[in-house]
Formats: C-alpha cells, sequence, structure tokens
C-alpha cells in the first residue's frame, strides 16, 4: 500500500511541475532563448525539366503543417555599410529576436549579450506585464530585421 501511495504521490509531483512550467514559459518566454533547429532549411528546387538528385530525395522529409499562419518572413535589405549600431542587447543573458512584436510571433533567432543593433524608429506597445513598456525593431549587423523588447535593450556601447 505505501509503494502504490509513493508511486502516485511521484507522478502528482511530475505532473504539477510539467503543468507549471508550461505555464511560467509563455511569460517569461523571451528570458528563455529558443532556437530553431538547423533541419528546417528547406532544400533548393532543381531546374525544370529535371528530377531532383538522388541525395536530394533523401534529405526531404514531410514537415508538420503550422497550426496558425506564418509570421512575415524577416527581411533582409540593407547592406554591412548601411548599418550603424544604436543599441546592443543588455548584459547577461542572450534575448529572442522575435518576427513581430509578440512573445506569441516566432523567433528568427536568439541573439547573445553585448550583439550590436541599429534602431528603425518602429515601435510598439508591449501587452505583458512581463515585457516593459515597449517593444522595438531592430536590424542586426547581418541585415536581419525584427523585434526585442526595450527593457532587454541598453544604448550601444563600441
Amino acid at each position: 500500500m505505501v509503494g502504490i501511495t509513493m508511486v502516485l504521490a511521484i507522478a502528482i509531483c511530475i505532473f504539477g511541475a510539467a503543468v507549471l512550467f508550461a505555464w511560467l514559459s509563455r511569460p517569461f518566454s523571451d528570458l528563455i532563448p529558443v532556437v530553431a533547429p538547423a533541419a528546417q532549411v528547406q532544400p533548393t528546387a532543381a531546374p525544370a525539366g529535371q528530377p531532383p538528385a538522388q541525395e536530394d530525395q533523401q534529405a526531404i522529409e514531410p514537415q508538420a503543417q503550422p497550426t496558425q499562419p506564418p509570421a512575415a518572413a524577416p527581411t533582409v535589405s540593407a547592406t554591412a555599410d548601411d548599418f550603424k549600431p544604436t543599441h546592443q542587447i543588455a548584459a547577461g543573458q542572450s534575448v529572442n529576436f522575435r518576427t513581430g512584436p509578440s512573445v506569441s510571433d516566432s523567433v528568427i533567432i536568439a541573439l547573445p549579450p553585448a550583439t550590436p543593433l541599429q534602431y528603425l524608429d518602429e515601435d510598439a506597445p508591449a501587452t505583458g506585464p512581463n515585457e516593459g513598456n515597449r517593444w522595438m525593431r531592430f536590424r542586426t549587423e547581418d541585415g536581419q530585421e525584427g523585434w526585442v523588447l526595450e527593457i532587454l535593450t541598453e544604448p550601444y556601447q563600441p
């Protein structure tokens, strides 16, 4: 009887911890970097009239359909010469660089501390209690554009 009680208590603790983690991960998702797996790279199409190479056929795997429409793809529009850093990621932890101004928007990449960013003069109000005042749109040195919470950045220091 004691053994059954212990197994039941352990199962309740494990289930409770999983529920608590799932509940807390949403408001703190910008503090927990999420990096997309490298396997999501799409293969290029073969020229018209030619079948894909044998190794391309083996590398193509079916992907699960998204449950919500995909967010706008990050734009890469500037050259390295146009990049003038105004902000950087605050020290201490990496930060999620997102496709839109919300923790529900997909993550482009996790930016390490001190990553230089160029502010694009566009912002949006933050909606969550732990998000600070606003989201800011930035460009990275390699030309990717995305959104970061203002409280996770600081003025650029070379």
